[in-house]
């Protein structure tokens, strides 16, 4: 594939927006209620902050990166066919047995993580409804699986809307909650940004195991690859790959940070799983709380037929009856995975959130993460061979 060059503006652009769909993407529920603050970045305080940060940024930065960098080489344009490429099958000739075992690999991850996810938003959703109206965490979670289910018939377009504006809406609600975190307790939080003696006690894990944790939960990065390798149009280098992982990197620790900054400050009284919920309704105005409240509730709702679609539009192919309509195949199907996904739920909001990812983390790591490390060789091998036939052609 040959590579273009761009006004700085124009790569700016197209690179940010790449950036932006998969700050999109971690902004949900669960990241604006604060439980990937509590769970993973602000757990040991405001020095160790940065350093989880740090941590996340090279592991987001350089998979996005490479991954980029692979469907861009070899112009994969949807999952599959990046599967497939990654592990050398996406020749005519490749063994069909083995193309079988990797499409049904990532079949298989990316049902895990979006059970995970869905799993997760029916926890948020009973959560929420047991603070606001004391409906018992487990009912509110089954009518999430039932809520969920009906929204998933009326198809992507319908979801998509939903989601591109939750997305602004919270990073709104975001910037106006840290403003008003700061004007009732900026000095604390001045205090404990980049104090590593304050926060050790506060979780009641090892520094040790928290990392190990950390770690795993960020070896899920490498998958993104399947999510990215839809945007390939917008790369025209090696360079722009990377800048591009730099970008996300960039973007999403962004929203780490954010989220952290209003947590610190009222720890450890609140290392829960909703924490920035809690804050909202303990401390912050009326009138915010309020708005916050609808707006995160809103996000679950959008966020959990997502992953719900995201399957049944997968498996409904496989399902050839003609005589059930296709509404009533995505209702079946979203159907029973939601139903899996609420017995997940039981284990809780915050479990989910570190042991669910973690273990997915762990999953992926011989399976995506090796291949695609190895795979920095194939790609400067691939692109230098590119450049030579170009040499010639143009000799």
């Amino acid at each position: 594939m040959e590579e273009k060059r761009a006004p700085a503006d124009s790569t700016f652009k197209r690179l940010f927006s790449v950036g932006a769909l998969m700050f999109g993407t971690y902004c949900g529920g669960a990241m604006a209620s604060g439980t990937y603050a509590t769970g993973y970045m602000a757990t040991f305080g405001g020095g160790w902050l940065f350093v989880f940060l740090g941590i996340f940024f090279a592991f987001m930065a350089f998979f996005c990166a490479i991954s980029m960098d692979f469907a861009q080489a070899f112009g994969t344009k949807d999952y599959n066919e990046y599967a497939l490429a990654l592990y050398g099958l996406n020749k005519p000739n490749a063994n069909p047995a083995l193309r079988f075992i990797v499409s049904t690999y990532f079949d298989i991850f990316n049902l895990l993580m979006g059970g995970i996810t869905a799993a997760l938003t029916i926890a948020l959703f009973g959560e929420l409804f047991n603070q606001l109206f004391g409906v018992p965490v487990m009912v509110a979670s089954l009518a999430a699986v039932l809520l969920f289910a009906v929204l998933t018939i009326y198809g992507a377009a319908f979801l998509r809307k939903f989601n591109t504006l939750m997305t602004v809406l919270l990073v709104v609600s975001l910037g106006a909650i840290l403003i008003a975190v700061i004007g009732i307790r900026g000095d604390v939080l001045m205090q404990r940004l980049g104090n590593f003696q304050i926060g050790m006690d506060w979780s009641g894990t090892t520094l040790e195991s928290h990392i190990d944790m950390l770690i795993a939960y960020c070896f899920t990065t490498s998958q993104w690859g399947c999510t990215l390798t839809n945007h390939t149009d917008v790369i025209h280098s090696r360079k722009e790959s990377y800048l591009c992982g730099l970008m996300i990197g960039v973007l999403v620790c962004i929203l780490f940070f954010v989220t952290s900054c209003i947590v610190i400050p009222f720890l450890p009284e609140e290392l829960n799983a909703t924490p920035i919920l809690s804050i909202c309704k303990k401390y912050l105005p009326l009138a915010l709380t309020g708005a916050y409240w609808v707006v995160v509730m809103i996000s679950v709702i959008s966020t959990g037929p997502t992953f719900a679609y995201n399957i049944a539009n997968r498996f409904s192919k496989s399902w050839k009856s003609e005589a059930v309509s296709q509404k009533t195949k995505f209702f079946v199907i979203s159907g029973v995975f939601l139903l899996a996904c609420y017995v997940l739920s039981s284990l809780g909001l915050m479990k989910l959130a570190q042991k669910g990812y973690a273990l997915a983390g762990k999953i992926a790591v011989p399976g995506i993460a090796i291949p695609l490390i190895i795979s920095i060789f194939r790609v400067t091998k691939r692109r230098r061979a590119m450049a030579e036939a170009r040499n010639v052609t143009n000799q």
